[in-house]
């Protein structure tokens, strides 16, 4: 069951990033873009949050594959690189060096986005789904 969790909720995550990327990137000359992006992209973080937390308690009771494989490597460097975007993105409205912090923000966005997709394609391997 814990596993089923972990997989909506990544799944989710993967989505909702994907589509505040997009905002991002395409919808830029709406006045809402901002907002979507922050709302898809924070809610993203948390169902990222959730689906490792399913992982991690899946581990604890009983499976016991701990950080041995590529997916749940890539998929930690995921979980931290998102890390530092979403506070990258919260702290460029405050940042003195705007457009410093904007292109870090960016590219650990890409970064983020790429493991998220390579680690979840492997966790679809894994499980036999592709």
């Amino acid at each position: 069951m814990l596993i089923i969790l972990h997989l909506s909720f990544m799944i989710g995550a993967a989505l909702c990033l994907i589509i505040g990327v997009a905002m991002a990137i395409f919808w830029r000359s709406k006045n809402y873009w901002l907002k979507a992006h922050k709302t898809f992209n924070t809610t993203g973080f948390i169902m990222l949050i959730l689906g490792a937390a399913m992982a991690i308690a899946s581990v604890i009771t009983g499976r016991g594959e701990h950080f041995a494989g590529w997916h749940q490597q890539i998929g930690l460097a995921a979980l931290i690189f998102s890390c530092f975007t979403v506070f990258l993105g919260y702290y460029s409205f405050y940042a003195g060096n705007k457009k410093v912090v904007m292109a870090a923000h960016r590219w650990l966005g890409r970064l983020s986005l790429a493991c998220i997709l390579f680690a979840l394609t492997l966790g679809l391997i894994m499980i036999g789904i592709v």
